[in-house]
């Protein structure tokens, strides 16, 4: 319950019963992000980082310029 549809005659609601933050089918809400989620999306974007400089030294690799014979 939002504290915006309290009435006085209602008082308040025990934090048991506030069916707020239960999600049904219809929710459209995104879920809140908790600081578990931004460390695992952050380990996600150093991994990827990594992932993509090695590429980048293995693409240097494969298509570098020859060596000049004599």
């Amino acid at each position: 319950m939002k504290f915006n549809e309290v009435k006085p005659q209602q008082g308040f609601e025990h934090p048991e019963e506030n069916q707020l933050g239960i999600a049904k089918k219809t929710d459209t809400r995104r879920p809140r992000l908790t600081l578990e989620h931004l460390g695992k999306l952050r380990k996600m974007r150093e991994i990827r980082k990594l992932e993509v400089e090695d590429r980048k030294q293995l693409f240097k690799r494969i298509y570098a310029r020859p060596v000049a014979m004599e």
